[in-house]
């Protein structure tokens, strides 16, 4: 009997130990405490790719830009791309599948420098070079604030 009360009286206080430090884990800021604000994103690499077509992105000028676009050569299919001043070109590459597959496709990837503040755009068609641009053709477009 004189255990099954100390083992209770174990299991009790242990149970009220755990409330305890459970409690101060949910603790809210007190009203008038300063919360923490998102700084603005130093000037670094941004990488873009199909997700953000048609988006607007703010970024401080000098910023590194990389652009990645599913292409597929081998279909005869390639981007077209356009891009306005404030933009200066640095590179672009495509990147093969890491597969033996016959006809997969791969990456193209374009470097920029947000070089001047001010709008700029990149845009992208994707078609046959020797083909008339119709409307149907898949299409990229991004416009970037350089601040």
């Amino acid at each position: 009997m004189i255990q099954k009360k100390s083992i209770c009286s174990v299991l009790v206080a242990g149970l009220l130990v755990m409330c305890l430090l459970g409690a101060g884990c949910t603790s809210q800021p007190e009203e008038g405490t300063p919360t923490a604000t998102p700084t603005p994103a130093a000037t670094g690499e941004y990488v873009f790719n199909e997700t953000n077509n048609n988006e607007t992105v703010t970024l401080p000028a000098g910023s590194e830009i990389a652009i990645r676009l599913d292409e597929n050569p081998t279909t005869g299919f390639s981007w077209n791309v356009t891009s306005s001043a404030g933009l200066e070109y640095v590179n672009d590459t495509y990147i093969a599948p890491e597969t033996e597959l016959v006809g997969a496709g791969g990456v193209h990837v374009w470097q920029y420098l947000a070089a001047e503040p001010g709008a700029a755009e990149f845009t992208a068609i994707y078609k046959r070079p020797w083909e008339e641009t119709t409307g149907n053709e898949t299409t990229f477009s991004m416009a970037f604030i350089i601040e």
